[in-house]
């Protein structure tokens, strides 16, 4: 049984029954697990992201929450003021519409902290880096050589350019883009040194790796079966994280929780609608790592490091950066206009789109936010895109700190 970083980083993504049932499986695997190399690798590169992920999501809420209050206030500011309603009555709705907002804003605290699995950035300290170390001890793959990676990744590029499984949905992902091809190749090498059958335990949920009927995922894709039995005369069998647990507990007899069943199913679930429509990444309208990466070396280039400092400013304060910040960092007099300042992110950013880096209705990186109780007409700052806020705030994590 192989599996690929998807199953790995879904145990920060599960709560702590799903997490334990699923451990508790791949622990009575004994030598038939055996993880890619290049999962692994997966693992470590996308670590921060899925650790930040539920705070980070639940300071998106939090913050659309704000912003709807803002629009909410607002409106009844200018309503009050037409029909002269008495400054009491005003604050009593204010009252009430405050406290709704606070209630809402709590109760999203509440429950990531009480749902959220283990986000210790500190590896020594993370229950599921522990707990990983003991499972897949002596269960990793080799790396490839230099010469036989290096034979992938054209390989790779070549499958996303022909589009030829797998792989080459992730056509995006700028320098990653042959990630899944690479823990193909090794899957490949491994079942023909080993002459067996391989069951691949996958969450990409991807067309180029499942084959499709009325859009729900029904086996692996037919040229995948054909290519191992080419290269290692053996047959490939595939299951999402959801069905491995189930079947798992079922075969060991294990005492599966239904809470944790229904938990890993959960994400399974979760992950089949956000590709329902089988868009690639890179058509979502969305940010990622590469195109961030790439952003920043031609602002840096370009003599614009201000501007990297003010995206870095709005992805450690909860994606907001105002306009006193930002005349700060950019050293900016009080009567120099802010709408010029994002005129570089956007010059660059088309040149992203042109290279195929960022699809061409990806969201402004950063959004000019008016404030009803500021102006109505005169930006209180910028909002930078909740796509790109935990990428920034990892890329940050990733340059002061080797999890490895």
């Amino acid at each position: 049984m192989a599996a690929d970083a998807n199953v790995l980083l879904d145990l920060y993504r599960y709560t702590e029954q799903g997490r334990n049932l699923l451990l508790s499986v791949l622990g009575k695997l004994g030598g038939q697990l055996w993880i890619p190399h290049q999962a692994l690798v997966e693992f470590w590169r996308h670590r921060l992201e899925t650790v930040s992920a539920p705070k980070s999501s639940a300071s998106t809420a939090i913050r659309e929450l704000g912003d709807l209050k803002g629009r909410a206030t607002g409106v009844l500011r200018n309503w009050a003021g037409r029909f002269a309603l008495p400054d009491d009555e005003l604050a009593k709705i204010f009252d009430d519409l405050n406290a709704g907002f606070d209630a809402a804003t709590q109760a999203v605290n509440a429950l990531v902290t009480k749902h959220a699995g283990p986000a210790d950035r500190d590896t020594a300290a993370d229950p599921v880096v522990a707990a990983l170390a003991k499972a897949l001890e002596g269960q990793v793959g080799p790396s490839l050589s230099q010469a036989d990676h290096d034979a992938a990744v054209v390989e790779g590029q070549r499958r996303i350019t022909m589009k030829i499984p797998p792989g080459y949905m992730d056509a995006g992902k700028g320098d990653n883009a042959v990630g899944d091809y690479l823990v193909w190749r090794q899957i490949l090498d491994e079942a023909q040194s080993r002459k067996c059958d391989v069951l691949l335990v996958t969450g990409d949920v991807k067309e180029d790796w499942w084959r499709k009927d009325n859009r729900q995922a029904s086996g692996p894709r037919q040229e995948l079966i054909d290519e191992l039995s080419r290269e290692a005369g053996t047959r490939l069998y595939m299951l999402t994280p959801s069905q491995f647990t189930a079947l798992g507990a079922s075969v060991f007899e294990i005492d599966a929780a239904e809470t944790g069943l229904e938990d890993i199913d959960r994400v399974d679930r979760s992950r089949e609608e956000d590709s329902a429509d089988e868009v690639a990444p890179s058509e979502q309208g969305h940010w990622n790592a590469p195109a961030v990466e790439a952003l920043f070396e031609r602002l840096s280039l370009a003599g614009y490091d201000d501007r990297v400092a003010v995206i870095r400013w709005a992805a450690d304060n909860e994606g907001f950066v105002s306009q006193e910040v930002i005349r700060e960092l950019c050293h900016y007099s009080p009567e120099v206009k802010l709408n010029g300042m994002a005129r570089p992110i956007s010059r660059f950013t088309a040149e992203l789109q042109a290279a195929k880096l960022l699809p061409e209705a990806v969201a402004p990186l950063l959004k000019a936010v008016y404030d009803p109780e500021h102006s109505y007409v005169k930006a209180s700052g910028f909002r930078l895109h909740a796509s790109a806020e935990p990428l920034v705030r990892a890329m940050a994590e990733a340059e002061g700190d080797d999890p490895q």
